[in-house]
């Protein structure tokens, strides 16, 4: 009843499970604290998967046994967090990516994030803060999606131009796109200093805020990729390879596209 009245109450129930095997050390313990961990995570696969705001409220984990071992009454996990948005509607599309996501997500949490270029751990979590964050203020979900594309692309100089044309270089099938998304990543980059630097908003920087799922889909899209390549790296693109050869790749069509077709970015 908690969970389906007040702001932000849904219909949706999602059920994890955790399977322990019997031992006098854990004879009355609630869990091993994996429930939660499982129900995180399923709801960041389906944040990679797809657009929308979706979110999970407390978790009640109650657990199964035949006789009473002074364990009484369900126990309550997490927190809610008021979050306002736009649905996340399943689709074949998303349940044939879903769990391929998820397992990824899962083999990095326990073989750790190394294998990536840039930080992917620092790029998920603020990835994930635009849902999480409350209140969830365009300005700051546009400070935390460049925060994740800085971890996952940045540099030490010219940051914000290198980080719009390799943003483009990516995700852009063709010139006219590239040149569309670099504008953007742009323009998106001049309304994040301006917040950094506290400098008050002109009417152009209030249009972008109206825009932030726009650059929310450039990050979902490069995480996705990244996720995928550090679960499964493929040789030559090794962390030698974005640290001192990336923006040669992106320069030539056809070094660029392999890579594109790599991260499975030109899909």
């Amino acid at each position: 009843m908690d969970d389906w009245a007040g702001f932000g109450a849904s219909s949706f129930v999602i059920v994890t499970e955790d399977l322990v095997p019997k031992q006098p050390s854990n004879v009355i313990l609630m869990g091993t604290g994996t429930v939660w961990a499982k129900a995180a995570r399923s709801i960041q696969a389906c944040r990679l998967a797809a657009a929308g705001d979706i979110g999970i409220g407390p978790m009640w984990a109650v657990r199964a046994c035949r006789f009473n071992a002074g364990i009484g009454g369900p126990d309550r996990v997490g927190v809610s967090v008021p979050t306002t948005g736009s649905e996340t509607v399943w689709s074949d599309s998303i349940g044939e990516a879903y769990p391929q996501i998820y397992a990824q997500l899962k083999q990095l949490e326990k073989a750790g994030y190394g294998a990536s270029p840039g930080n992917l751990d620092i790029a998920l979590r603020s990835f994930m803060a635009t849902y999480d964050r409350w209140p969830n203020w365009p300005d700051s979900q546009i400070l935390d999606l460049t925060t994740a594309l800085e971890a996952l692309l940045g540099t030490e100089t010219e940051i914000a131009f290198k980080l719009a044309f390799r943003v483009a270089a990516l995700l852009a099938g063709n010139d006219t796109e590239r040149a569309q998304i670099l504008k953007t990543m742009k323009d998106f980059y001049d309304t994040r200093s301006k917040l950094v630097h506290g400098t008050a908003l002109k009417p152009k920087h209030h249009q972008r805020l109206t825009r932030v799922n726009e650059l929310r889909l450039f990050v979902r899209r490069l995480l996705r990729a990244f996720v995928a390549l550090a679960a499964n790296p493929p040789g030559i693109y090794n962390k030698t390879f974005f640290n001192e050869q990336l923006d040669m790749a992106l320069v030539d069509a056809t070094e660029r596209e392999k890579l594109r077709a790599a991260l499975k970015l030109d899909a």
